[in-house]
């Protein structure tokens, strides 16, 4: 249910304490549809958890009632620095919109960025 890529990977290891958890919590609810946001923060008794490279996503049950297919990524690009947490739901205009373009590591089989010029929705793995 959450996928984390390889970028989102690496920093979320660098930013782990000891003794504290990823937790991925429910922002808002807007006219585009449900908003998380990441944070560090205690285990709770009835989180669910979700994995995703190696990294353990901790989520109160209430709150991950809204959540479908969901991409963590990591970019640092002309638009800023930070976490880009998408659902399918989310367009993306151009295979571009994958913040790793040049190197896909989606866990999707069918991302292949050389000939994917539009968007494709689910089948080219970068929405």
């Amino acid at each position: 249910m959450i996928e984390i890529t390889d970028a989102a990977a690496i920093i979320i290891k660098r930013s782990q304490a000891e003794g504290k958890v990823i937790r991925m919590f429910l922002a808002a609810i807007d006219a585009t549809g449900a908003n998380y946001g990441l944070a560090l923060g205690d285990q709770e008794k009835d989180d669910l958890v979700f994995e995703s490279r190696g990294v353990l996503i901790y989520m109160n049950p209430k709150d991950a009632e809204f959540l479908s297919e969901t991409i963590i990524d990591y970019v640092n690009d002309e638009r800023g620095t930070g976490f880009v947490i998408r659902g399918p739901e989310d367009e993306v205009s151009a295979c571009g919109g994958c913040a790793n373009e040049g190197s896909c590591d989606h866990d999707h089989d069918s991302c292949d960025h050389d000939s994917c010029g539009h968007h494709h929705g689910d089948d080219c793995g970068c929405s």
